[in-house]
């Protein structure tokens, strides 16, 4: 049975769920929690720094997100392996829905302002709990993809409706948060409350949009696989032994880290290397992420046309001519704002690529390994990856500050200052992006295709 249109929406609107639910946690808790000196905030927790290097802040939302990579393995393979009465994937996703928006909200509600110690613990159990649910929801979710999309073809726009969800949940979130002040005006709030009470209406809304897929999307009308018998390891073996999939896994991390290298990058690359003033960065991301937007579904008709494989190494190679292009930003013979604008859309056509395709991909890998098992595996499959993807993302804040620090990383704003390192930035994330090119040759789309055929 094809998946309807308002059906594919509904899928897609679970992403929107998940991304609204996960902002404050993901990118503005150490902003409520991490007191300075002149902070709008309140202190909550203790400030203090563990082993001289993490705050306490940081360090909840790190082994938070260690926790989500191990437990979306282990979820995963979870909802392979159950049959509930709605389904294997949806059954997990009505149990996570409600709770995770609940958790998303409560975690900035610490439950006093007498005890710092009491309130860095409760914060620490209601962020544990924050990011099981989200494991929970997540990882049959994604699995999901590759039971209910028809073919090759159903599954991209699916993955493409979920890009521009994502987006649209990122818009919505900094939108919000940067509205603090006008919401203080209206409601006489705190700043403390206005964040709580942004905090609230998004876990109100994410409740409903995860709730929607979960409970509405009848998965046994799409779908017809029945649970996987394998032991965690076994399955774990079955999976890794799909050596398409270990060729797109090793492509992937080195994406991740190339992009994690630009993202952590781009202050330096805006106020250093073109030496322009700060409050451009946002006008950047901006435009990145418009032109992201704007490029979603053209990317998701050319894939359909053209494959993933060819798509991703075009993109690779993209990604290549910017960082190589971006390493000598500042010396080309124009203006540095127009230098800023021409590589913010360089790099826009290889990052809403990657966007787009790997969720389908994966999906495509996940149902062209039943046609060889038997057994459908989905959440294996993206439990993995996504514990891959985390891994290359640490493995870029780890090396990042280091290479930086090269030629003196204490930049001071003045031009020449930490140069070396920053340009060094860009062409080692070009060579680890060559690295990801070379082995996604080992991703033998036709392959993959005849054994797809047979859905």
């Amino acid at each position: 049975m094809a998946l309807s249109a308002g059906k594919k929406l509904m899928y897609s609107l679970g992403q929107f769920g998940l991304v609204l639910s996960s902002y404050g946690v993901l990118k503005l808790f150490s902003v409520f929690y991490v007191t300075q000196k002149d902070s709008p905030y309140p202190v909550f927790i203790w400030q203090g720094y563990l082993f001289g290097l993490f705050t306490v802040a940081g360090l909840i939302i790190a082994l938070g997100r260690l926790f989500d990579a191990g437990a979306g393995v282990l979820l995963g393979w979870a909802s392979d392996r159950n049959l509930m009465k709605k389904g294997r994937r949806t059954g997990f996703m009505s149990a996570a829905a409600l709770p995770l928006a609940f958790f998303s909200v409560l975690v900035f509600f610490p439950p006093t302002a007498e005890s710092y110690v009491f309130n860095t613990i409760s914060v620490l159990i209601v962020s544990v709990l924050f990011f099981f649910f989200l494991s929970l929801y997540t990882a049959p979710y994604l699995a999901l993809l590759s039971e209910i999309g028809s073919g090759t073809r159903d599954r991209t726009q699916l993955s493409t409706l979920m890009a521009c969800a994502t987006a649209f949940a990122s818009l919505s979130g900094n939108f919000a948060f940067s509205s603090l002040d006008p919401i203080m005006s209206l409601t006489g709030f705190t700043r403390a409350g206005a964040f709580r009470l942004v905090a609230a209406c998004f876990g109100v809304v994410s409740a409903v949009c995860l709730a929607l897929p979960a409970f509405l999307i009848k998965e046994k009308a799409f779908s017809d696989a029945e649970p996987v018998q394998d032991s965690l390891g076994e399955s774990f073996r079955i999976v890794l032994k799909d050596s398409y999939f270990r060729h797109y896994l090793i492509a992937d991390a080195m994406y991740r880290i190339a992009a994690a290298f630009t993202i952590t990058g781009f202050s330096y690359y805006v106020t250093v290397l073109l030496g322009l003033p700060g409050s451009l960065i946002s006008f950047y991301m901006l435009l990145i992420f418009f032109a992201n937007l704007a490029l979603y579904i053209p990317v998701c008709v050319l894939t359909c046309i053209v494959g993933k494989r060819k798509m991703l190494f075009s993109a690779f190679l993209m990604l290549m001519v910017f960082l190589v292009a971006a390493s000598f930003a500042g010396r080309y013979p124009f203006e540095s704002h127009a230098q800023g604008i021409f590589l913010s859309l360089l790099v826009s056509l290889p990052i809403a690529i990657f966007t787009v395709v790997p969720n389908a991909l994966i999906a495509d890998l996940a149902v062209a390994n039943r046609r060889k098992t038997d057994q459908l595996r989905g959440g294996m499959y993206f439990g993995v990856h996504s514990i891959v993807s985390k891994a290359g993302q640490l493995v870029a804040a780890l090396l990042f500050p280091t290479i930086v620090s090269i030629d003196s990383a204490r930049v001071s704003g003045s031009q020449g200052s930490g140069m070396t390192g920053i340009r060094l930035t860009l062409i080692i994330a070009a060579v680890i992006s060559f690295v990801g090119f070379l082995f996604l040759f080992g991703y033998r789309e036709k392959e993959v295709t005849v054994l797809l055929e047979k859905e």
